[in-house]
């Protein structure tokens, strides 16, 4: 399964209640083009999604905050997740899209392929719910999406995925007018 169908097996599944944060590049394009509008697309900021979706759990409480990175931005943003876990706000959860390349610069092989998530999360003292593998069921991938959106506090959901991104259209939003349709609403 590619990480584009499992941000589409979302949609039926999101009550309104959170806010995505979706990390630059193709990950973002896809959140857009799939998922309710608007949400907090990153643009130019590799390795900040989940700092970034910290400072949204901490500014909107009352909300769900799902972040969603590649396994890209995961590596280069894995101090935030010593931040995250000590704070551990109740309303954060990331969904880790691995397809184990850098797919929006030019498909540049990764290190994921040696990451152990359960050990990982586990070191960082963060739950983690079962991965997500490349010949999981549809059922599967949905009950696992549900059970992380319904958890309560801090999870993660690493899921392993090709790498075939649909062409999508850039997002027509300034980052300025992200925040505002975002946190002036």
């Amino acid at each position: 399964m590619d990480g584009y169908q499992i941000i589409q097996q979302l949609r039926p599944i999101l009550t309104g209640n959170e806010v995505i944060v979706s990390s630059n590049g193709n990950i973002s394009r896809q959140v857009y083009h799939y998922l309710p509008q608007p949400q907090v697309y990153l643009r130019g900021s590799m390795g900040l999604p989940a700092s970034v979706g910290l400072g949204v759990a901490l500014a909107r409480p009352e909300k769900t905050v799902l972040v969603i990175l590649g396994d890209g931005n995961l590596l280069m943003g894995l101090s935030s997740l010593t931040t995250a876990s000590y704070i551990r706000p109740e309303n954060l959860r990331l969904l880790i899209l691995d397809n184990h390349e850098y797919a929006t610069t030019g498909k540049q092989a990764t290190t994921s392929k040696v990451l152990n998530y359960d050990k990982l999360f586990e070191g960082f003292g963060i739950p983690n719910i079962e991965t997500i593998n490349l010949d999981d069921s549809l059922e599967t991938v949905q009950e696992r999406l549900q059970k992380l959106l319904s958890s309560s506090g801090l999870h993660a959901l690493p899921a392993i995925v090709t790498s075939q991104p649909p062409k999508l259209s850039n997002i027509p939003l300034h980052p300025e007018e992200i925040t505002r349709l975002q946190f002036e609403s």
